[in-house]
């Protein structure tokens, strides 16, 4: 038996940021399982491929041609296909490669997993006729009870965590615990994949201007419940992480055997246990180990102490991004649900400046019960936080994603301004686009040129900053050189 586990193309709209890259990390995951228990496995990443870009209309089309695909799947001949689907936008990828897999052979089985799908499963087996099984929640067992079902070890009413036809209806299992031994999963199945493609790429940069970077997650669960939110939804409230040493292996394992150079961790609650990420820091700093690191999902602000972000900035940290949401009070407690109090914001923010570590913040307005007043108190506290401590302010507009509190009042209330469509998803979260929502209190072209305005005045800040420290701007030019592009850019746009 052979199971192919397939990372689709993507699709980018006008005005997104240049096409980056990523280790597709679940697939990794669920192949170290399934390898580890024995079965032939094979990862193909379809994104990543050193193929030209295709412009389509407008968009533009990045990775492996369809017609490609084919042959690689007929090449190589599985009998179970995996099929990655990590955000809604991309979900018509993973509908399409399904079907290909289906012209080529009806007997293989397909199977599709990720956030979109666990959130609507029922719905997504509807629209998506060529897919057999979705998988809802943490993929890694699951898969590995679909194979056994697919060679008759197992009845398919008795694997956790799926739904599947029976007679064209959709069935949906009994939900699979989460795991809660984490450290009961291997690494990540590297070794599936040519790593240098990801290392050192050539077409697609890896997430940003690093080099020799990669992504880890050390933990999973939010136990928090911001209205916005999905993650709970396929990860789970309860906080569940893998221990200090098995980190800290992990760590090494990368910087030693592929040379890793920056890590992303990706976690959503890095630092929610204090005293375990300080050990971890603790263990870095013993083993000596060199690496550089950051936080690009973004953690609590008021989860750090002065102690532990030296500590941090010791063992590598270049930047600590912090999930803020809102600068108005209101918002946050009433609004949002964020148990954020902006006064140990304000004290995070001191504390960096203090000790020279490089912050950025993420904003969102735009959501049921705001005024253009409280989003303004936001773009106020965004700014006032550039002004004094150099804080970076990345300003998103309210989405109503599937399954989340925020969706339901939209949908209640009629809030959704048009169709919610992948393309609409993709574009919401692009500097033109527009709002998905709207209220009686604003409109989605008030709410942009809010957001238009806020950025400008940014965009000026920043040039300030640059100004008044050229020595560090000189620095970071020659470290980062895409960022260069980026700076004259806010010249232009001043």
């Amino acid at each position: 038996m052979k199971i192919l586990l397939l990372n689709p193309p993507q699709t980018f709209f006008p005005g997104s940021d240049p096409p980056a890259a990523n280790l597709p990390l679940g697939l990794l995951y669920v192949a170290a399982v399934l390898d580890k228990a024995g079965y032939k496995t094979e990862i193909l990443d379809a994104f990543i491929a050193d193929v030209p870009f295709r412009k389509i209309g407008d968009v533009t089309e990045v990775g492996m041609p369809y017609g490609r695909i084919k042959e690689e799947i007929q090449r190589r001949k599985p009998d179970i296909v995996g099929i990655a689907n990590p955000f809604t936008c991309q979900v018509e990828h993973a509908i399409r490669v399904a079907d290909i897999i289906k012209e080529i052979d009806p007997s293989i089985l397909t199977v599709v997993g990720g956030p979109h799908v666990t959130v609507v499963p029922v719905e997504f087996l509807e629209a998506a006729r060529n897919v057999d099984i979705a998988v809802i929640g943490e993929g890694e067992y699951a898969m590995l009870d679909i194979v056994r079902f697919f060679e008759g070890k197992k009845k398919i009413d008795d694997v956790q965590g799926i739904a599947h036809r029976r007679d064209k209806m959709v069935i949906l299992n009994s939900p699979r615990p989460f795991n809660e031994n984490l450290d009961e999963l291997p690494f990540p199945a590297y070794h599936l994949v040519d790593m240098e493609q990801y290392l050192d790429p050539k077409r697609i940069e890896y997430r940003s201007f690093q080099k020799r970077a990669l992504s880890m997650i050390t933990s999973r669960g939010c136990p928090f419940n911001c209205n916005f939110c999905s993650v709970h939804l396929h990860m789970g409230k309860t906080f569940r992480a893998h221990s200090v040493d098995y980190v800290v292996a992990h760590i090494e394992h990368v910087v030693n055997k592929y040379h890793v150079k920056t890590i992303y961790f990706e976690d959503d609650n890095l630092t929610f246990d204090i005293k375990r990420f300080e050990a971890i820091c603790d263990k870095i700093i013993e083993k000596d180990i060199k690496f550089q690191w950051e936080t690009p999902n973004g953690v609590r602000a008021d989860y750090l102490t002065l102690d532990l972000l030296k500590k941090m900035k010791k063992t590598g940290c270049q930047s600590v991004f912090v999930g803020i949401e809102s600068g108005d009070q209101y918002v946050l407690d009433n609004i949002i649900g964020k148990s954020l109090k902006l006064k140990n914001v304000i004290k995070f923010a001191e504390m960096c400046k203090k000790i020279g570590l490089k912050t950025g913040a993420f904003y969102i307005i735009g959501f049921p019960g705001e005024t253009k007043e409280s989003m303004m108190n936001t773009v106020e506290f965004a700014l006032m936080l550039k002004r004094k401590y150099d804080v970076g302010m990345h300003l998103l507009f309210a989405t109503p994603s599937y399954g989340t509190r925020l969706y339901e009042e939209c949908k209640t209330k009629g809030y959704i301004r048009g169709h919610l469509t992948p393309r609409a998803f993709a574009e919401v979260r692009q500097n033109w686009g527009l709002p998905l929502i709207e209220t009686e209190e604003f409109t989605a072209m008030e709410v942009k040129e809010i957001a238009s305005r806020a950025m400008k005045a940014y965009r000026k800040l920043s040039i300030i900053n640059y100004i008044k420290h050229p020595r560090k701007t000189l620095k970071t030019a020659l470290s980062q050189p895409s960022l260069v592009g980026k700076f004259i850019k806010n010249l232009q746009s001043a």
